[in-house]
This record gives structure tokens, sequence and C-alpha cells, in this order.
């Protein structure tokens, strides 16, 4: 397949494929715990992603807890000043299939601190506060990122699972590079979110982005007639829906993810 050229400038400086690659699930076990059954399997798929285009790869502190952000860092390594690497903190992963968030800004320390360390990496090119603590200002939280911004931790500040009132506020604080929330066909809830990154040029990546079912007849026979399956649908309609769009998907399948990737060249 062509090499992906469709792209997005984040923060006006970093310039990645609009087609990027989510680890949670290529790099953990059930529940999002531990390593992968197939540790090899993931980092192969990891590096066909790099070597059809994708140059922006997301992970997280939680996912594994940790195991993710290593499987990243071994992964990426013979392609690691080509690769845009964003992770997450501030959400703390304490047995299988559960997760409760961290905001505070000692916690955050501890947090980036570690991801430099497994990610081997001197500075992290996207940081996200993961979730918003319900106990501590969103303010504070993404102050800590500007400090740990400041201090040449971070090149880009993001923000994930928001509100647009949230946004607002961490606006305040801090030049907000980057929101992550979950977007599809299917799950409108944040469309006027993007509608406002957009106008501020600001990059909006979709997480969960694969309509998996209410798909009307309409768009069925679409997909149909251009020959193309339901996730490359879903993903065309992202890449369409605004140049901001930046979809993350993932996979630990190498025939899903080349599948995914043609999205790139589908017009909708």
């Amino acid at each position: 397949m062509d090499k992906l050229n469709s792209t997005f400038k984040i923060g006006n400086l970093t310039e990645v494929n609009r087609m990027g690659f989510g680890t949670m699930r290529a790099t953990t076990g059930n529940g999002i715990w531990g390593y992968p059954t197939d540790k090899a399997s993931a980092i192969k798929v990891i590096r066909t992603a790099i070597e059809n285009g994708v140059n922006f790869i997301d992970t997280a502190d939680s996912y594994g807890p940790y195991t993710s952000e290593l499987v990243v860092a071994e992964a990426i390594e013979p392609y690691k000043n080509e690769v845009v690497v964003a992770t997450k903190g501030g959400a703390v992963k304490y047995k299988p299939g559960a997760i409760m968030a961290n905001g505070h800004p000692y916690y955050l320390r501890t947090a980036i601190e570690g991801s430099l360390k497994r990610l081997d990496r001197e500075k992290i090119e996207v940081y996200f506060l993961h979730r918003v603590d319900p106990n501590i200002p969103i303010e504070e939280s993404v102050g800590a990122l500007a400090k740990f911004q400041q201090e040449g931790k971070i090149k880009h500040i993001g923000i994930s699972n928001v509100t647009i009132e949230q946004f607002e506020k961490a606006q305040k604080v801090a030049k907000i590079d980057v929101v992550q929330n979950a977007f599809s066909f299917q799950d409108r809830r944040h469309e006027e979110l993007v509608k406002k990154l957009s106008e501020q040029n600001i990059a909006f990546m979709a997480h969960t982005p694969i309509a998996v079912n209410n798909w009307d007849d309409e768009i069925l026979e679409q997909a149909r007639k251009q020959n193309i399956s339901v996730n490359q649908l879903s993903l065309s309609w992202l890449l369409n829906f605004s140049n901001n769009v930046i979809p993350i998907a993932g996979t630990s399948s190498e025939k899903h993810l080349l599948e995914n990737l043609e999205s790139i060249n589908i017009n909708l």
C-alpha cells in the first residue's frame, strides 16, 4: 500500500500521519492487565504499523499497568527517532478491568518520571492527563504538566476524556495541543468539542474509533458499493470529518492493521 500521506501538525510543530496506532489491547492481557499473550507478535504488529507509514504511537502507564510502555519501547527501538510517542498519566490500574483517577501533582510527578524511564526517552512528545480526578481541580493537574513541560520532560500537553468545560479550564493554565476522547460515527458525544478544537487548529485523537453496530442500511450499502469493510468506513468517516481528527485504532492482528491503514486512501 502507499505510505500515509495525510498529516497534521500537533501544536503547529510536530507533524504526524493521521492514522495513529493505539496500543491498549495490543500490548496487554485480558482486563488490560499484564503482558500480552504473544509479546513477539505485539512487537511485530507495532513495527509493521511503522513500516507502513504510522509515526504516532499512543500508550499509557495504566495499560498493564506499565507493560504497554515497556512493549512499545522495545518495539520502536529500531525507529526511535522516527516515531512520535504519546503516553498518559493520572489513572491508576489497580486490578484487571479496574482503573481510578489520580490527578494529584505529586502523583503525576511519579508518573512522568516512570514513563520517561520505561519508554527510554529524555522527552515525551505528547503527554496526556489520562482522566480528570474528581477530587483535584483540573487546573492543578494540568499545572503540574505545564511545569514538566518547562523542565523539558514534555513537548506537547494533552488532556483525555474531557468535556468542553474541562478543556476550557485547562487552557487557562497551559497550552493544550491535543485532546483525546472517544469518537466515532456511532459515538458522537464529543462532536461539538471536535469542532471547537478544529476552529483552534488543535489535534483531536479519537480513541475507540471503530463503530461496532447501529449502522443504518444506507451506510452499509455504501461500504458494499465501495467494496470496503465497516472498519474502513468507520475510520474513513473520522478522517473525512475534520482535518484535525487523528484516529488511533489498535489491533493485535497484522491483517486488520493493514486493512485499517487503507482507510487513509478512501474518500467518502
